[in-house]
């Protein structure tokens, strides 16, 4: 047996039967299903095997709550049908609550928890999906404020954790738990609202949402996701006590942008007077898409700054910081260099999945998965803007 012959039986033993496969969890936002143009995105423009993970965001759904949702029972099938593709792909039904109201409720009282853990089981049965991912932003820290919400959201939440994961392991097969975690940094909402201890027995994984980490309010640009950020906001976790590969960083398919008050001043850290739109954003999120388009077509300017990790772009007064292929790329490798549990996407539509700018469809995803497992070709194959 020569030594190439072992190198990829191990590494088939290793990614394609072991439970530490690094994960990519796709999000995907029902909303966009009755877009028009190419914005319209649908359970049949997703590609599955591009994904270990397809959270499938229901309008911030009340589903769970009442049995009922906003997607007609045909959707959800249609969603189902993609494990006919990729039989390993896992369909997660994510709930989210912002600021908190409503599960600050719900987490509250003994009762009101049973019923929430029974009808979603039920729902995910009906289904047959594999799990729930909760998105509550955030217990205690209430759209990311410490002071709004009660000082017992968090053994509340814990006690959910528990409550959930003791429900979910009787099922045959075990239901996967995970939560939506925000950027950490020391004293913030990850230190005040989150039981680490209970977290790491009763999580499957933990998405950190390393992204939006700028923004118009700080009054200069800024990459909202840049490369040193994410790693700090990762690795907090880890110090606190959670295992590795139950770490998931975040990759943002959108950018953010910025209005410069002078169009000579287009750097890092530059003076901007206020928010800024591209043509096709919504709002100051600027998609992956639009953004390849134009740089690639449309005579935008494209620098990389921080030693190449967080590209910016930029025409007349317009300027916008983003994740491009070579990032998701860097990001992923780092992630699988340094043993840590994979990658979670915000979100695929806001990828160029119908290859209208590059030559590949779903170049950002592809990135990842050549990051993590050395898939496919790399970035400087897709044909998309210039690095």
């Amino acid at each position: 047996m020569n030594f190439v012959f072992i190198l990829i039986l191990v590494s088939v033993q290793y990614y394609g039967l072991s439970s530490n496969k690094p994960k990519i969890v796709c999000y995907w936002l029902d909303h966009y299903m009755e877009a028009g143009g190419d914005d319209r995105h649908t359970p049949e423009n997703i590609d599955p095997t591009l994904c270990t993970h397809l959270h499938v965001l229901d309008d911030m759904n009340t589903v769970l709550r009442t049995g009922s949702g906003k997607l007609a029972p045909d959707v959800y099938q249609r969603l189902s049908n993609l494990k006919r593709k990729n039989p390993e792909l896992k369909i997660i039904a994510s709930f989210g609550d912002n600021p908190g109201v409503a599960f600050s409720q719900m987490v509250s009282e003994p009762g009101s928890r049973r019923e929430f853990t029974t009808k979603t089981i039920e729902y995910l049965h009906k289904y047959k999906w594999d799990g729930l991912d909760l998105d509550w932003e955030f217990p205690v820290c209430w759209g990311g404020d410490c002071s709004k919400g009660p000082k017992a959201d968090k053994p509340n939440f814990a006690n959910l954790l528990k409550e959930l994961r003791v429900a979910f392991d009787k099922e045959n097969p075990k239901l996967s738990l995970s939560v939506a975690m925000p950027s950490a940094y020391p004293g913030g909402p990850a230190d005040q609202g989150y039981d680490m201890s209970v977290m790491a027995s009763a999580l499957d994984y933990m998405s950190v949402m390393t992204y939006d980490l700028a923004g118009p309010e700080d009054g200069k640009t800024g990459h909202h996701s840049r490369y040193q950020s994410c790693i700090r906001g990762t690795q907090y976790y880890v110090t606190k006590g959670m295992p590795k590969d139950k770490v998931l960083m975040g990759v943002p398919f959108y950018g953010r942008t910025f209005k410069l008050r002078d169009r000579d001043q287009h750097g890092m850290g530059a003076p901007i007077s206020g928010a800024g739109q591209t043509p096709h954003g919504e709002g100051n999120v600027a998609f992956y898409r639009e953004m390849c388009d134009l740089v690639k077509n449309k005579g935008w300017a494209k620098e990389d700054t921080n030693n190449g990790y967080d590209p910016i772009a930029y025409h007349d007064l317009l300027w916008v910081g983003y994740d491009d292929p070579y990032a998701a790329y860097d990001k992923s490798k780092w992630v699988v260099d340094n043993g840590y549990g994979g990658i979670i996407v915000w979100q695929i539509i806001q990828d160029d999945f119908g290859a209208k700018c590059c030559h590949v469809s779903y170049p950002m995803l592809r990135a990842i998965n050549h990051g993590l497992y050395g898939s496919g070709d790399g970035p400087d194959k897709y044909g998309c803007e210039h690095k």
